[in-house]
């Protein structure tokens, strides 16, 4: 089993720990994102190909690099027949949400994990520092987010611990490079529109961004800017953070945690601090704090 299934099925177990009431998962539909598949699986095969050790090849190598075995292993442990679902968009693959049905239904959905090989010795010029003048490219991290998401009044009508709920969700691309984001930051600003729409909310009501911001020049330069430009009519200032400078980057998992960690936000009204910041970026005006 890669690391990514042991990692999910770990979250899994807490997630069902945390949503008591739930025996019967026939109705869950279980959505785990994924950036990449298990590289050093593949790794692995490709130098027993070169040696020629074509006996040693696992007969599960297909299915062990299927971006949607981490999901198929959850399923399988908790019965959940409503469906697996895998998506594979880079940063964004854990983000994806799915609207509500008119049925009841569960989602355990959002995650994604992976190994992440690293050498030599971090020097402080390469801590990742989410929005800083001196921010030179993301420090890759590993881990799993997990949430159980269902209809409100189904989770109200068990009494579950309710600990937030999604009132809207906007969905965009930049079409315009295939890693680089538009400088104009079209795409980020749809996103928020939308979202904002969706959850039929004023710019007045929002006073925090969790910022995707993963220290990269181009990066956080657009996504600042496509915040300023979205929120320049507020009246008031708004908060602005990015955990990336404590956490660094999960790729696929970066979404789901960040949603984890801003629920946390919300219960317990904390906010956590841009880590390693020293010269903010000029895109941040005085009413982004």
């Amino acid at each position: 089993m890669c690391r990514a299934s042991l990692l999910s099925l770990l979250a899994a177990e807490e997630a069902m720990s945390s949503a008591d009431g739930i025996e019967d998962h026939s109705s869950t539909l279980v959505n785990i994102g994924a950036c990449m598949a298990d590289l050093e699986h593949i790794g692995t095969t490709a130098e027993q190909v070169k040696k020629g050790e074509i006996r040693k090849i696992s007969p599960y190598f297909v299915p062990r690099i299927l971006n949607s075995l981490p999901a198929g292993y959850v399923a399988m442990k908790y019965k959940m027949l409503r469906g697996v679902e895998s998506t594979s968009t880079a940063c964004a693959a854990s983000s994806l949400y799915r609207k509500r049905t008119s049925h009841s239904e569960t989602w355990l959905c959002k995650t994604s994990a992976g190994r992440n090989a690293s050498s030599g010795h971090w020097r402080r010029s390469q801590i990742s520092r989410p929005f800083d003048n001196k921010r030179s490219g993301f420090v890759l991290s590993e881990g799993v987010g997990l949430l159980l998401m269902e209809r409100l009044e189904d989770a109200q009508k068990r009494g579950a611990n309710i600990l937030a709920e999604v009132l809207g969700y906007g969905i965009s691309s930049d079409a315009y490079h295939i890693s680089s984001p538009d400088p104009s930051g079209i795409g980020a600003q749809l996103s928020m529109q939308r979202a904002i729409e969706d959850a039929k909310l004023k710019l007045e009501n929002i006073n925090y961004v969790n910022a995707h911001a993963t220290s990269t020049p181009a990066g956080d330069s657009v996504e600042a800017g496509a915040i300023r430009n979205r929120f320049s009519a507020n009246q008031h200032s708004i908060a602005v953070s990015s955990i990336k400078g404590h956490i660094g980057h999960l790729l696929g998992a970066a979404g789901s945690v960040e949603t984890i960690a801003t629920i946390g936000c919300i219960r317990y009204r904390k906010l956590p601090a841009n880590l390693n910041l020293e010269q903010r970026c000029a895109y941040f005006h005085s009413y982004i704090s």
